[in-house]
């Protein structure tokens, strides 16, 4: 009974000083309103709550204006956000626009070459796109869309602006295939240009040729000219066919051992020229 009694009192007292204590608070809120409103003077309990209040104020207007300043940086750092965004895309549209506009340029300039070859000619020629590649060394070749409709037959010379390329071994109406000079079954009548000594030249499978079956009594250095010669009637006389770019004299032997570099960039060739023959002139 004690315990009870005594348990009671003491939520009696705590009752008692809570109810003190917010009476006192709004006993200071009142003064403190009334002081503020009704007389501009500073008394000594004006000042009390004011170094009481004071703090407390300092406390929360920091705190707003920190809330105010971290709404407005998180706001900054989204419209840099976007904004970065934005330039990025800008800046993919203007790689994508660049990136046309040289694939457009080099176009133009591999376009005007053809043209310029085309115009220059002496014999009647005709334009393919090259539309498929065979790697292997042995039968290097192109698939080109054009065919017999269009004037392509069987050992027709295939050339660009930049020199001869192959023969065609294969037609069909639409398409033909084209063996490359580089193949090792490839051997084209050649001359070098300066000393006009004729050779043969063969391909290596690789990006090279092998000129063969010229004398070691004939001056040859590197850099010499290499053109077709024009026999049997397959290429015509006089097309760039490559460079020299190493001469190995060997004591044995009667002939020279010399590498040609081609006039033609195999691995960029977009488009050639077909040169028409005659039927008459095809090998079956």
């Amino acid at each position: 009974m004690r315990k009870k009694s005594t348990r009671k009192s003491n939520s009696r007292f705590r009752l008692f000083r809570l109810v003190i204590f917010a009476g006192l608070i709004m006993t200071l809120a009142f003064i403190f309103l009334v002081s503020t409103l009704g007389n501009q003077k500073f008394g000594g309990l004006h000042k009390l709550v004011l170094e009481t209040t004071g703090p407390v104020q300092e406390v929360v207007t920091s705190g707003v204006n920190y809330l105010l300043s971290f709404k407005q940086g998180y706001l900054e750092v989204l419209g840099v956000r976007e904004e970065n965004k934005r330039l990025w895309k800008e800046l993919k549209e203007c790689r994508a626009l660049l990136h046309k506009s040289r694939e457009a340029m080099a176009t133009n300039a591999r376009l005007k070459k053809l043209l310029a070859f085309k115009d220059a000619a002496d014999f009647p020629v005709v334009t393919a796109s090259v539309i498929g590649k065979d790697p292997s060394m042995w039968f290097r070749s192109l698939i080109i869309d054009a065919g017999t409709n269009s004037g392509v037959v069987k050992g027709s010379p295939v050339a660009n602006s930049e020199g001869i390329i192959g023969q065609v071994i294969t037609a069909s109406p639409s398409y033909s295939k084209v063996l490359l000079a580089i193949a090792p079954s490839s051997a084209i009548d050649v001359l070098l240009q300066k000393s006009r000594v004729r050779g043969v030249l063969k391909g290596s499978g690789k990006l090279t040729y092998r000129l063969e079956y010229v004398l070691k009594t004939v001056e040859i250095e590197e850099g010499d000219v290499v053109v077709t010669a024009g026999y049997g009637g397959m290429f015509p006389t006089g097309m760039p066919v490559g460079v020299v770019s190493k001469v190995i004299r060997k004591r044995r032997g009667m002939f020279h051992e010399i590498e040609v570099t081609p006039s033609v960039d195999y691995k960029t060739l977009e488009n050639v020229f077909v040169l028409q023959r005659n039927e008459s002139a095809v090998d079956e």
